[in-house]
């Protein structure tokens, strides 16, 4: 008789149904790969979010983890055990190198992903099932026991998994536990939330057009635009953390105030990277852009890499300076939550930065000679009353509009 035989088919022992031991493991392991499985799944939306490879390589395991449980269960043999220690160990190993190395593929390279307790509990599960699959295959000694015995076992496992997977999915995190709207709750809470406790609203005052500083809403589902970071970043900014973004937003309207001229802007070597007339455009300073490639610190203030302007009726509004870092270079934080990070995915850009259309339903591909690639990470401070204050992650063209007509500014021509 095979070994296979023998995991498939126990000889009877006893008047009560009998079951190989081999065969009752299995089967809590299979229990172990689906709830693997359904973490892989619940979390996929949020991967696909964040880069679509991502997203792709979490449903191919989620599926090859559901299938393979089915199959073990239904028919077990060495090549299954092998094939289910093999894909977990990947598995295991790509977790073990974003959490220390970083990612290595990606819009942000060699960004450590966060440990949180969902991610934890699949990698365990993943671990247990390559130990229970080497185990099955290096020892072949089996025995038979009472068939009460597996269900027990099965029982047990299933019960203790089905808890620990509940809590993953209500507590493991922002990619989880979604609400109706798609939103993460942690971001859309009203307050903010730390150590299980609401704290009060952030609402900085600054000395610029913009208004107050409050927290930058990260779940705004603008086309084509995502966090550069895959971790989450709500908590309540420290005392200095919110007096560095005060000083962030004040000090950058100190130095850059002088481009409300356009005219001055062009002076300094800032050219439109996309098209002019446009309602919102673009400018970046080649120069500067190429520094902060070479290693200069990116939150240069004096001398922001991009500013954005505004045509309104009454000409050219600076509406934001724009920090860009180099690809996969740093990306500070100096207001911790309140000073972050996007990336656009949908731009067809041409030569340095150069944007010459976007990808979409209408157009799925990009004009000849550019390519949709994801832009560097960028962080804008804004000098007009957008929604969401100073450091806003982001805007729609209409709305950064309407408030640059709020302000008043030198007469400029259109940019």
């Amino acid at each position: 008789m095979t070994h296979a035989d023998e995991l498939n088919h126990p000889p009877p022992g006893h008047d009560e149904p009998a079951i190989s031991r081999r065969r009752a493991a299995v089967y809590c392991l299979a229990i172990m790969s689906v709830a693997a499985a359904v973490i892989h799944f619940a979390v996929a939306g949020a991967h696909f979010q964040e880069y679509w490879l991502f997203g792709v390589f979490m449903l191919v395991v989620a599926w090859l983890q559901l299938l393979w449980a089915i199959a073990a269960s239904a028919r077990p043999s060495a090549l299954l055990l092998w094939s289910g220690a093999v894909l977990n160990a990947g598995v295991v190993a790509v977790y073990i190198v974003t959490r220390t190395v970083g990612d290595v593929v990606g819009p942000t390279p060699h960004a450590v992903e966060p440990f949180g307790f969902g991610d934890g509990l699949c990698t365990v599960l993943e671990a247990v099932v390559v130990a229970g699959c080497a185990r099955l295959l290096i020892v072949k000694a089996d025995q038979q026991v009472r068939r009460r015995r597996l269900v027990m076992a099965s029982a047990t496992t299933a019960a203790v998994t089905a808890v620990l997977l509940s809590v993953a999915l209500v507590d493991g995190g922002p990619e989880m536990a979604m609400n109706s709207s798609g939103r993460s709750v942690a971001a859309t809470t009203p307050a903010m939330r730390t150590s299980g406790m609401e704290m009060s609203p952030i609402k900085l005052a600054t000395a610029t057009p913009a208004g107050d500083i409050t927290m930058p809403d990260t779940s705004m589902r603008m086309p084509g635009m995502r966090m550069a970071s895959s971790a989450s970043c709500d908590a309540t900014p420290t005392a200095a953390q919110q007096n560095a973004a005060v000083s962030l937003v004040n000090t950058s309207w100190k130095d850059v105030r002088k481009y409300q001229s356009l005219a001055a802007a062009r002076a300094a070597g800032y050219r439109p990277v996309t098209p002019t007339g446009a309602p919102v455009v673009h400018y970046l300073n080649v120069s500067y852009y190429r520094a902060t490639m070479l290693g200069r610190p990116v939150l240069n203030i004096a001398e922001p890499q991009s500013l954005v302007y505004a045509n309104t009726p009454k000409g050219a509004v600076l509406a934001a300076a724009m920090y860009i870092t180099s690809p996969g270079g740093a990306t500070p934080q100096p207001g911790g939550c309140l000073t972050q990070w996007h990336v656009h995915t949908n731009l067809c850009l041409s030569g340095v930065l150069d944007v010459v259309g976007a990808v979409g339903p209408a157009h799925p591909s990009c004009p000849a000679g550019s390519a949709n690639r994801v832009t560097p990470p960028m962080m804008h401070i804004w000098f007009v009353p957008i929604a969401g204050g100073p450091t806003a992650i982001d805007a729609p063209n209409p709305q950064v509009v309407h408030a640059a007509e709020q302000v008043t500014t030198p007469a400029n021509g259109t940019a």
